[in-house]
Formats: C-alpha cells, sequence, structure tokens
C-alpha cells in the first residue's frame, strides 16, 4: 500500500528533503522541482542543481551554502514564507552569480559560511515559518 502524505503548506524543509523528493527519486516527488527543474543550471557551477545538492561541500563552502540556498529557494516556491531571509537570499545568490566553487578563497569564505548558517537555521525551522513535519 503506497500512502503520500503531502507537506504542510507554508513551512520549510531540509536539503535531505529536498534531494530526495525530486523526480530522481528515491522518495515520492514533490512537485515544487518541477518550478525550478532538477537540471537547471545552478549558476557558474557548471552542475544542476539537483547535482549541486548532491556535491558533498568536503570544507568548499560554495557548496555549503549551495545546499542551504536550494533548499531555501524550493521551500520559498512550496509556498514557505521567505520574508526572514530575504537579504541573505539576494546576498547569496550574488555570490553565486560572481563565483565559481573553485573562485571561493579565504577572503570570501566567511561571506558563503555566514549566509549558509542563516539559511541553515530557516530551513529547519529556527527561523521563520518552522519547519515542516514530515
Amino acid at each position: 500500500v503506497n500512502v503520500n502524505v503531502p507537506c504542510d503548506v507554508g513551512c520549510s524543509l531540509t536539503p535531505g528533503y529536498w534531494k530526495t523528493h525530486s523526480k530522481y527519486g528515491p522518495a515520492p516527488y514533490d512537485d515544487t522541482w518541477a518550478l525550478k527543474g532538477e537540471d537547471t543550471v545552478f549558476f557558474l557551477s557548471g552542475k544542476s542543481w539537483y547535482a549541486a545538492l548532491w556535491t558533498p561541500p568536503a570544507g568548499n563552502a560554495y557548496w555549503i551554502l549551495a545546499h542551504a540556498y536550494i533548499a531555501a529557494v524550493l521551500n520559498d516556491l512550496n509556498g514557505a514564507d521567505t520574508s526572514a531571509i530575504t537579504a541573505e537570499l539576494a546576498a547569496a545568490k550574488t555570490l553565486f552569480e560572481t563565483y565559481t566553487p573553485a573562485q571561493v578563497t579565504r577572503q570570501v569564505r566567511n561571506q558563503f559560511t555566514s549566509l549558509a548558517t542563516t539559511l541553515d537555521n530557516y530551513n529547519n525551522g529556527l527561523i521563520g515559518p518552522g519547519h515542516c513535519s514530515e
């Protein structure tokens, strides 16, 4: 018996949720992905949004921020209130439009990691509308 219980609208989900609920599975598809497209190129990374989400950060602040940013954008597209992170989303977008993963130097690393912390707090429900119960 397959049971599909949709997530509440208006709350946030983590990168782990979004990684597994794409058209590639293994969890049931969340059609919020269709609003962005798993295969859309993620800024200057050379990878798709989906591939970026699955790229192990290995200490690279670009990928750390990418995971939090992708989840926050998908949460926004899913109806979650992102007013608590509007400035952080805009700042992260600017960084992604400016740098490739290889260009994140010590001079800009703190910008990436600071934004990642705030967006991660949002995705986990510590700020913003709260985390969805899955």
